[in-house]
């Protein structure tokens, strides 16, 4: 694809491309040239992310707790899978950024998710200012 120089004054590139291109990389990953657009947002429902992540999903189904955040809980089949090495690192890291991207794009079309985010978010600037207040 043709390229142009990088600016001088801020070592940034510029747009060359006019149109779009679908390109297939020989690993068989697909990059999107798509001038002009600053972001890609995530498109789904949490059924989605769980075809994309039919591995996980199978483990999630196993932990102990039906509540489990798959971090710190005991009888957790996702992070006995991370220790075991049967499932990456790289992989559970991608997995958990869709989740809380999918969380804030359901949540920023709900009133009663904003309003809980919102208690949860003062209930943690209390907790963080009572113990300020203890540290002095």
């Amino acid at each position: 694809m043709a390229t142009a120089a990088v600016r001088a004054d801020d070592s940034r590139g510029r747009h060359t491309t006019t149109h779009r291109e679908l390109v297939v990389i020989p690993s068989g990953a697909l990059l999107i040239d798509n001038p002009g657009m600053r972001e890609v947002g995530l498109v789904g429902t949490e059924e989605d992310l769980g075809a994309a992540f039919s591995d996980i999903d199978e483990l999630v189904h196993e932990c102990r707790f039906s509540d489990c955040t798959h971090a710190t809980e005991p009888g957790c089949a996702v992070r006995a899978a991370r220790e075991q090495g049967d499932l990456s690192e790289d992989r559970y890291q991608s997995w958990r950024k869709l989740q809380k991207e999918l969380a804030y794009l359901l949540a920023r079309d709900d009133v009663r998710a904003q309003a809980a985010q919102r208690q949860m978010l003062k209930a943690r600037a209390k907790y963080a200012k009572g113990f300020r207040k203890d540290r002095r």
